[in-house]
């Protein structure tokens, strides 16, 4: 399953668009195409918190703050913000900005945008950010204040992220169907929505009323190619202007392509194998552990990178670790590739012999290359897994729902260089439920606890919080980490664009190239 939290993340529709046969039509200078592998399946990110939702969510919506180039937050939607104390923060949002329609934009939508994400009846997928969030009201003249339960350092980045303002009177009347293709979604960015289908894919124009830089583009239509070398021809063909569809281990087919550069950078991602510990032989630490030895994730890793990425040494993204620890990590407990300390483990549990398991996945993109290579792996120790592929969109519903998890593959991918963006996701009982990511079912009044702790912890104290969780984690392996992979993007040399590991303005960026 490959998600992002704005960044990043889900497995979603798998709908293939063919090449035509007869090459491209000229595109108007100022018109871009855009194909993605996967179709969104909402612009509101409470119920389309995935890679492909998100980024024409972001083009679409502003967000009260945003992140520079640093990844640090800075002004969007609110020029500027004081803490009266560290569990309050005050908003003073911009003058003159209207919706796409003309409508103003109030204190009262900026408020009720991020309060809509704590109401258990929206089911947000972005729940688990705002967990510290006590109240969101709007005050005085153009100000929102946020009351949290406690300091939480990473609030600000988090809003960075999820804190999308839509209009109060739309949201509060499509509390679940915001974002669909019947609703759509309204907001202040520096696109409009023209047009919303699941089936023939998404179609933005100017916000001509938009209150900063006026994009260079009139037009960004964005259609799927599921299967990844119809995606390569119809960019080679110039069908399609640009695609965040490459696959980083078939780079070199990529990097040759005549008029088309590929830019690669850093992604702050992980993929991992989620195991459910409170199913059948997964509730065994000793078969988790077992799993975790006889899996080869240098391979692994070889063979989904390419080079363009690394081995996974701990459940956060490169990036995270770097913010947090420098080049100092901590030494975490392992379980290396290791074939007879699989069997050992094995023998230690209550399966000596091993056992059968069903594991489902998604019948497109990564997920069926990794779980068979993970199966062949698991066979040497006599855990032999059934795998079932499903179509992606089928496979999303039944993951987000919790139903029947057992071993899955995942690929998350995060907006923020803050650890407290991703632990939720991975050991809080809240991620457990429906419609939340934590997929294993890991997480204690215990952890839950901890995560309270951490998310007002600063300097060395935040430090060593992270690293007791990143610990217990690694010792009771309810994931097991894979790789980090960078992030790339195939771009027709008829345009530019700034692409980074912190950006939320890929498309609004995008322009003709000299221009």
């Amino acid at each position: 399953m490959t998600s992002a939290k704005a960044a990043t993340a889900a497995v979603v529709l798998a709908l293939t668009t063919a090449c035509s046969s007869g090459g491209a039509a000229p595109q108007a200078r100022d018109s871009l195409v855009w194909a993605t592998a996967h179709p969104p399946n909402s612009l509101d990110i409470a119920h389309g918190f995935n890679t492909a939702s998100t980024l024409i969510q972001t083009a679409v919506l502003d967000t009260m703050v945003t992140l520079d180039t640093r990844g640090a937050p800075a002004p969007r939607l609110a020029t500027e913000w004081t803490q009266p104390d560290p569990a309050t923060y005050l908003f003073t949002l911009r003058k003159g900005v209207r919706f796409s329609d003309g409508t103003p934009l109030t204190a009262d939508d900026a408020a009720f945008s991020l309060r809509r994400h704590l109401d258990p009846k929206v089911a947000s997928q972005a729940a688990s950010y705002f967990t510290t969030v006590k109240q969101v009201e709007a005050v005085g003249d153009g100000q929102v204040k946020v009351t949290l339960k406690r300091p939480n350092p990473a609030f600000l980045a988090m809003s960075a992220i999820a804190w999308q303002v839509t209009p109060r009177k739309l949201a509060e009347a499509h509390p679940q169907d915001l974002g669909s293709p019947e609703v759509g979604t309204m907001g202040t960015g520096p696109f409009k929505v023209a047009k919303f289908s699941l089936t023939s894919g998404v179609v933005l124009e100017r916000n001509e009323s938009y209150w900063g830089s006026r994009p260079a583009l009139r037009r960004v239509e964005f259609k799927t190619i599921a299967d990844p070398e119809t995606l390569r021809l119809a960019v080679r063909s110039g069908e399609v202007d640009a695609t965040d569809g490459v696959s980083v281990r078939d780079a070199r087919k990529w990097t040759g392509l005549p008029g088309v550069k590929t830019i690669f950078y850093p992604g702050n991602n992980i993929g991992y194998l989620s195991l459910a510990v409170n199913n059948g032989p997964l509730k065994d630490p000793h078969v988790r552990r077992a799993i975790a030895h006889a899996v080869n994730r240098r391979a692994v890793s070889d063979l989904m990178t390419a080079g363009h990425g690394a081995p996974a040494v701990a459940m956060l993204p490169s990036p995270q670790l770097a913010a947090l620890y420098g080049d100092s990590l901590p030494a975490l407990p392992a379980h290396p590739y290791d074939v007879e300390a699989a069997r050992a483990e094995l023998a230690r549990s209550a399966y000596p012999r091993g056992f059968e398991l069903e594991a489902p996945y998604a019948s497109t993109g990564d997920s069926g290359t990794v779980m068979q290579t993970v199966a062949a792996d698991l066979a040497k120790i006599g855990i032999r897994l059934t795998l079932q592929p499903s179509p992606a969109d089928q496979y999303r519903a039944r993951v987000m729902q919790h139903d029947r998890l057992s071993i899955q593959y995942v690929n998350l991918a995060y907006g923020t260089p803050d650890p407290l963006e991703v632990l939720p996701d991975m050991v809080s009982r809240a991620a457990a439920e429906p419609e939340g990511f934590n997929f294993s079912g890991y997480g204690s009044a215990a952890t839950d606890k901890q995560l309270d702790t951490l998310a007002s912890a600063t300097g060395q104290d935040r430090k060593e919080q992270v690293t007791a969780l990143l610990t217990e984690i690694a010792e009771q392996v309810p994931y097991i980490p894979l790789f980090h992979t960078d992030y790339a993007v195939a771009l027709n040399e008829r345009f530019t664009g700034t692409f980074s590991t912190w950006s939320t303005d890929a498309i609004a960026s995008l322009r003709p190239a000299g221009r």
